[in-house]
């Protein structure tokens, strides 16, 4: 790697106070995202967590220890996570966005479209709590009660999660991680203000799925008045009248994403320690944030790296420590809380970066990377309950093993040749100059549209700056023939024939984006 290539990969020292300084300004200008984000996530954690559900399967399905490995005593039942039920109904309900969405269009974007969504999460986390609390209803009752709150949560969740990445999705990818680390430590704040005082019992339980209960319209009201700042109806239509193209790498990176976590929870439900893994879920969501700030604070990293380069093999650390050191298994779950929530972040900012720069439907942006999230974890955890049968404690170290080598094999495949057409590899996740309409802002926003490759960018932003061929060669040490190449390739995906012309298409999308930012900044 040569010495310009490793300079570039450092901030310099005004790039680090202005990230340093920019998170701060961002709790102060737009903490209400946070704070919604917050809620919203404290809200699924309490409704995805209680008592194992007994499900009933016909005779000889199930090996014969199972039934005793779920302390049934029997072979016609099979013991599932509380959270089996939500995450297949927002599967499901994800699905149902998506489809509905490519075939009408249509976006609810009425004032009493948030209200109804809290009421539907109010509801889901009223009747997981009743559920949760009286388990002595006949097995018909209890089930329809699981139920109707599993198809509720899962509602609400997909719902919800539409319309907080339609705001990220607003005010971009720089201002989408911010926001996200602020989201995390105040979830992460609430829900330890809920659940250590009492010292983490079946107490602990209660209460964090009793506040649970207010959680949604403090979100809806949170989130509201942020809208509010927004112009309505471009708000809600962005991106509502675009083609629709399937993004297929982020959809496989959610979906191996999914399977991982759904390893994670199932080992931990077979384990008995579900709900005992909440302090190392605060601890690594914690860790996950320091450690994001601080890649920011120093390092420039495009997506492509942070997401298959850092994050991926960040989670597959923590199943190598867990099955390295089965007897200290809370090591390598912290590091894997760290490391999912640190790939969570990147992902939001991925939308976001689809939605902001590309003008994608944050409905669409949503739904099929969730889909494929949600039915990942359905799919990794029934895989484990398989896999591990009546033997958890002895097998679950060799499927750590397992999935690590998966995680690292998923990494190499997923972050070779371009990510989706559009290019978003190359884009920089920190990267927030397209509110101002700046021009390297703007060179980056059409090349993203372009699927121009990182070199090619440079060259453009310097033809772009009136350089000649001369000058760029210098400024890159590149050769004429170089220069050439990734000249011609400009021209070729931005369909122009001269710098000239290229300079005209630039100014043109600048000052398109200058009112944009007008626009909001009017409200």
């Amino acid at each position: 790697m040569s010495n310009e290539h490793v300079r570039n990969l450092f901030n310099a020292a005004e790039e680090r106070r202005s990230v340093a300084f920019g998170v701060g300004r961002s709790a102060a200008g737009r903490g209400c995202i946070a704070l919604s984000f917050a809620c919203y996530t404290a809200w699924m954690m309490a409704c995805c967590l209680g008592p194992a559900v007994a499900v009933p399967v016909p005779p000889g399905c199930l090996p014969l220890d199972a039934g005793a490995a779920a302390g049934l005593g029997s072979a016609a039942a099979v013991s599932v996570p509380a959270w089996a039920g939500p995450v297949l109904a927002m599967a499901v309900s994800s699905v149902v966005i998506a489809a509905r969405f490519r075939r009408t269009r249509r976006v609810p974007s009425g004032s009493s479209q948030l209200v109804a969504l809290a009421s539907i999460m109010t509801l889901a986390a009223a009747l997981h709590l009743t559920w949760a609390l009286d388990r002595s209803l006949p097995e018909v009752a209890d089930a329809v009660l699981y139920g109707a709150a599993s198809a509720l949560t899962g509602i609400g969740a997909a719902l919800f999660r539409v319309e907080i990445d339609r705001a990220f999705g607003w005010v971009g990818t720089q201002q989408t991680l911010y926001q996200g680390m602020l989201g995390v430590v105040a979830g992460t704040g609430l829900v330890a203000c809920l659940v250590f005082p009492t010292g983490g019992g079946a107490e602990s339980l209660v209460i964090l799925q009793a506040g649970a209960v207010a959680l949604p319209f403090a979100a809806a009201a949170l989130l509201r008045r942020v809208v509010r700042g927004f112009p309505r109806r471009r708000y809600y239509r962005y991106g509502a009248d675009m083609p629709l193209p399937f993004p297929a790498k982020f959809v496989a990176t959610s979906a191996v994403q999914g399977v991982a976590a759904g390893v994670l929870h199932a080992i931990l439900f077979l384990l008995g320690a579900s709900f005992a893994a909440v302090p190392a879920l605060v601890i690594g969501q914690l860790i996950a944030v320091g450690l994001l700030f601080a890649t920011l604070v120093f390092v420039r990293l495009d997506f492509n790296r942070f997401i298959y380069k850092v994050a991926f093999p960040f989670a597959a650390v923590g199943f190598l420590l867990l099955a390295a050191a089965p007897q200290v298994p809370w090591a390598g779950v912290t590091v894997l809380f760290a490391g999912f929530c640190y790939l969570d972040l990147v992902l939001w900012s991925l939308g976001a970066c689809l939605m902001k720069n590309m003008g994608l439907p944050a409905t669409w942006v949503a739904s099929c990377p969730g889909a494929a999230l949600f039915f990942g974890v359905l799919a990794g955890g029934a895989v484990t309950c398989v896999a591990l049968g009546g033997h958890p404690r002895e097998d679950a170290a060799m499927l750590a093993g397992f999935v690590a080598c998966l995680l690292f094999a998923c990494a190499l495949f997923l972050s070779s040749g371009s990510n989706l057409k559009h290019g978003w590899g190359t884009v920089l996740p920190g990267e927030g100059g397209l509110e101002a309409g700046d021009l390297e802002g703007v060179v980056r926003f059409m090349a993203t549209e372009r699927a121009v490759t990182q070199r090619e960018t440079e060259v453009m932003l310097l033809l772009a700056q009136g350089k000649s061929r001369r000058a760029i060669c210098e400024a890159l040490t590149v050769s004429p023939d170089t220069v050439k190449t990734h000249v011609r390739a400009v021209y070729r995906k931005l369909d122009v024939h001269s710098q000239q012309e290229l300079v005209d298409r630039i100014v043109a999308e600048r000052e398109r984006l200058v009112d944009d930012a007008e626009e909001v900044a009017l409200g």
